[in-house]
């Protein structure tokens, strides 16, 4: 392809020295004027795999009907240093050619006696008064000097004379190598054509295609227009080299793939690696440092690394690039690099990287560039005093751009290399904060030294402090109050206020998560400390904010009116702080403190809204830690708004995706989540096995302890173990008032105590609990579960209005689940009643909602289980057809931007007092706006709403 020129000018040539001597010779061949294409020589150059040889071979097999007799050989590296060899190959089918002639290796190399030079000579020129001699020599680069002596004679005494004496030779790079002087003589003063083969161009790749694939190039169709994009993608990945196209194409064939899918193969590889070698005695260890760099950009670099000059290195890149394999100065296929660098044995890719680090940092090179070598290189020998600080520097680095899996490898590398035990340890302790990220099920085992070395008395205090959460979280109760323990001792020895405040640091943690070991510690403290003092550097206050706030949200407050007004505050300032901050490693605890304050504020949209976006964004930075952990809240979410399949699925990837180990204590969030949500389904069976399933003793110590313990009580009560769920909910309100966190955002015990206080016929007991409940600090959702269980427990004739109220709160909130429950309560009362017809309308508003909540799981169209057994019966279990996701209607456009903004935040589930807050309105403003939303777009219901509307709700006012 693309080589009818060079054919066209060779065949010229080969026919004008067939022609004979004379007519050769009236030429005037060896004339100064005579062009160059009239000489005995002819020279095919051009990169490895271009096509010289092919093209050599075109020739040869014209020379019989042209009348030129053929004298062919090939030469090799291998074969360079035997004297005579070329000559003998070519003489070797004339009948005692070689015999006859003197062939001996003189002392001198390449020196050539002179009766040698004459036989050789004498027996070519008796060939060619027979008929036309052609000598045909491929990759004459690797010729013996000797037998180039003799052809350069040979040719030098036929012109004079006009012997039909032609040859023809194909040349190759030979990076590194010194040409022998008598080649460049040859070449120098023989005239003749001389041919350059460059790569394939996009075109002629694709008249390859057309003749591997005739019937393509036969039909006007798309194919035709297959075969050039085809032909695009090949040029692309070839660089034009013939051999490499052809690869590729027969590896394709091999495995059968689409058209236009091409893959690295064995053949492809194969015959790249030959191309590699064919540049140079020096080919493939300079590949092998471009593989191992990642790029050949320094030369001088480079040289140093393979040992070689810069310009041998300068010429390889250069055939390397004229062959298709480097495009610019990295290889066109990672797995091309990949194939190179398994030609080095081990000991080797260890030594080049070791001495690839060494020459970039010398060189000052970018710390995550030296650092990359150092990890393929491995710990061994590596004790240069630099290694360990330049570690530490590439993973700062690496961590400022979340490249947290390299950052990780350098810390655990650096801990390894360093001599100092102390640097050792910080090291470690660096480590083990960003381990939790990227394989959380490793993460007990790496705290391990640090624990150990906070017995011994050599962990640093501020280290001590920075440690406890970590300890707390898998369990470590001791050594958690041992580092804490340190911590006080230390600031009673040095005042420090940067260590002040990690001691206030770590009391919010304690305050909001393990409550048990906040006596202890306020204690030690005494009561001249002050909780409140300002931070040392306010700048770095975000996670000690966010702590704040949770605590401010489970902590008490002096009346009902005050908890409200202190949640707004509270839920509003947890908003902004997430709508102005990224999941980073310094954030995600400032991230999960903030949605924490939303959920247990029972802000339920917003908290469900800004988990989801966070989640997205855990899931594109690869943290498997930050996603479980927010898998586990946001099913708690779920199963607040009555998202009961949303919730089992969330709760049970978080526990799939990391073992029950990995969670320490926190493995009461997901497992309670699933609890509740396997019990509210009816599936008391795997309820039961979770939990009996053992859990850690440490987290009944802790806020995830208290989720577990309401879980638990619920599937008592579900399954008639009346006075064990009592006993449950009774538990869990005494560990939340001793806590101070007696909020039923995070469990609503009382209602709990009064609904098996119901089911046990204590009806005193619950109607007290009940209304106890009611008189709280609590949110609409509550209350409506509160009136549910209180209307069961007054007369009958009291119940409907207490029902009704509570379906009016429930339905405001969105509780799917505890909506049907209440409206199933309310329609038995009215059947009681003898309004059969009110309770029959209360039943199938109650089915409608059950299955609805069927198929309602975010992103999903397929439906799962019914809901609870209390809810409407089971025959719900019976899964509808996939509700596929409503678009917004048409006559979306008639909505106003206010209208719009209120039926999107309604949409995303905030209620009605959320939405007003939000948007600075009134509830009865957002009501009318529901009601002619609701008119103009045809609907009846909230859960109709469309949430494709292009409108941004958690950045709405």
């Amino acid at each position: 392809m693309e080589r009818d020129e060079e054919i066209a000018k060779l065949t010229n040539w080969v026919t004008g020295a067939a022609r004979g001597p004379r007519s050769a010779g009236a030429q005037g061949t060896g004339a100064p004027d005579a062009p160059a294409e009239s000489g005995p020589l002819a020279v095919i150059g051009g990169p490895v795999a271009s096509g010289k040889t092919a093209l050599l071979h075109h020739v040869q097999e014209r020379t019989a009907e042209w009348g030129v007799r053929l004298l062919s050989a090939a030469t090799s590296a291998a074969e360079q240093d035997i004297p005579f060899g070329l000559v003998e190959e070519l003489l070797r089918d004339i009948p005692d050619a070689p015999s006859l002639l003197p062939l001996h290796a003189p002392l001198g190399g390449g020196f050539v006696p002179a009766p040698t030079l004459m036989a050789v000579h004498a027996r070519l020129a008796g060939l060619a008064a027979r008929s036309p001699v052609l000598i045909a020599v491929d990759d004459v680069q690797y010729a013996d000097p000797q037998s180039l002596h003799c052809l350069l004679y040979a040719l030098g005494r036929g012109r004079p004379t006009g012997q039909g004496l032609s040859l023809v030779v194909t040349r190759g790079p030979d990076a590194g190598a010194k040409p022998p002087a008598v080649l460049e003589e040859l070449l120098r003063q023989v005239a003749g054509p001389r041919l350059r083969l460059g790569p394939l161009s996009a075109r002629g790749v694709e008249a390859l295609l057309a003749q591997r694939h005739p019937e393509a190039s036969r039909t006007r169709s798309t194919a035709t227009v297959v075969v050039a994009g085809t032909a695009a993608t090949l040029h692309k990945a070839t660089g034009g080299n013939p051999l490499l196209v052809h690869s590729l194409l027969d590896d394709q064939a091999s495995r059968h793939r689409s058209e236009g899918s091409f893959s690295a193969g064995e053949q492809f590889l194969q015959n790249t690696l030959i191309c590699v070698h064919r540049t140079g005695a020096d080919g493939l260890r300079v590949a092998q440092g471009i593989a191992l760099l990642g790029d050949a950009g320094s030369l001088p670099l480079l040289a140093q690394l393979v040992t070689t000059g810069e310009r041998t290195v300068e010429d390889v890149v250069a055939a390397l690039r004229e062959a298709g394999i480097l495009q610019g100065t990295r290889f066109r296929h990672d797995a091309v690099r990949s194939a190179v660098l398994e030609s080095l044995a081990d000991d080797a890719v260890a030594r080049l990287r070791r001495r690839a680090a060494q020459l970039l940092y010398e060189a000052g090179a970018a710390p995550t560039a030296v650092a990359a070598h150092l990890l393929g290189h491995g710990p061994h020998s590596l004790d240069e005093e630099w290694v360990p600080g330049l570690l530490s520097d590439a993973a700062r680095t690496a961590l400022a751009s979340q490249r947290v899996g390299f950052a990780v490898g350098c810390l655990r590398l650096a801990e390894e290399c360093s001599r100092d035990e102390r640097e050792r340890l910080q090291l470690r302790a660096n480590m083990a904060k960003f381990i939790w990220q990227v394989k959380p099920s490793a993460w007990a085992h790496e705290l391990q030294p640090l624990s150990a070395a906070l017995h011994r008395g050599i962990l640093p205090v501020t280290e001590s402090l920075r440690l406890v959460g970590d300890l707390l979280w898998n369990g470590w109760i001791g050594d958690g109050d041992a580092a804490i323990r340190c911590a006080l001792k230390g600031v009673q020895d040095r005042p420090d206020a940067a260590l002040a405040d990690e001691l206030r640091g770590v009391r919010l943690v304690l305050a909001t998560t393990y409550p048990a070991l906040l006596g202890r510690m306020d204690s030690a403290l005494g009561p001249g400390w002050d909780h409140a003092q300002p931070l040392a550097d306010p700048s770095d206050d975000g996670v000690m904010t966010a702590m704040g706030l949770l605590q401010g949200v489970l902590g008490a407050t002096p009346g009902p009116r005050d908890r409200a007004a202190a949640d707004e505050a509270l839920s509003r300032r947890a908003e902004q702080i997430l709508a102005g901050t990224r999941l980073t490693e310094e954030s995600h605890v400032t991230v999960r403190a903030c949605l924490l304050a939303l959920m247990y504020a029972d802000r339920l949209g917003a908290a469900a809204l800004w988990t989801d976006r966070h989640l997205e964004e855990a899931a594109e930075r690869g943290a498997p830690g930050w996603t479980v952990v927010m898998q586990a809240m946001r099913a708690h979410m779920a199963l607040r708004r009555g998202e009961l399949t949303h919730a089992r699925r969330l709760a049970e990837q978080a526990l799939e995706e990391l073992p029950p180990h990995g969670w320490g204590v926190g493995i009461g969030m997901p497992l309670s989540a699933l609890v509740e949500a396997r019990t509210a389904m009816g599936d008391h069976e795997a309820a039961a096995a979770l939990v009996d399933h053992p859990v850690p003793e440490q987290m009944l110590q802790t806020r995830y302890g208290l989720h577990y313990i309401y879980a638990r009580g619920r599937h008592q009560l579900a399954t008639g173990r009346h006075h064990a769920a009592l006993t449950d909910f009774m538990a869990c309100g005494k560990l939340m008032r001793e806590w101070d966190m007696d909020r039923a955002g995070l469990a609503p015990w009382r209602v709990g105590v009064a609904e098996a206080s119901l089911a046990l016929g204590n009806r005193e007991q619950a109607e007290r609990f009940a209304r106890e409940q009611l008189a709280e600090e609590t949110g609409p959702r509550v209350r409506g579960l509160a009136l549910r269980v209180l209307a069961g427990a007054r007369p009958l004739s009291e119940r409907p209005a207490l029902l009704e109220r509570a379906v009016t709160l429930l339905q405001d909130e969105g509780d799917s689940h505890e909506l049907a429950r209440a409206l199933t309560e309310l329609g038995a009362v009215y059947d009681r009643l003898g309004d059969a017809a009110q309770g029959k309308t209360c039943a199938r508003r109650a089915w409608r909602i059950a299955e609805a909540n069927v198929c309602r799981e975010p992103g999903q169209g397929t439906p799962a289980e019914a809901a609870a057994p209390s809810a409407p019966p089971r025959a719900v279990a019976t899964a509808p057809e996939p509700v596929p996701l409503r678009s917004a209607p048409a006559t979306a456009a008639a909505l106003t931007d206010a209208e719009r903004r209120v039926a999107s935040l309604a949409a995303h589930g905030y209620t009605n007092r959320e939405i007003g807050a939000k948007l600075f309105i009134t509830v009865s403003t957002v009501e009318q706006h529901l009601t002619r939303v609701y008119r103009k777009i045809n609907i009846t219901r909230r859960q109709d709403l469309p949430v494709s509307w292009d409108i941004d709700v958690a950045h709405t006012a």
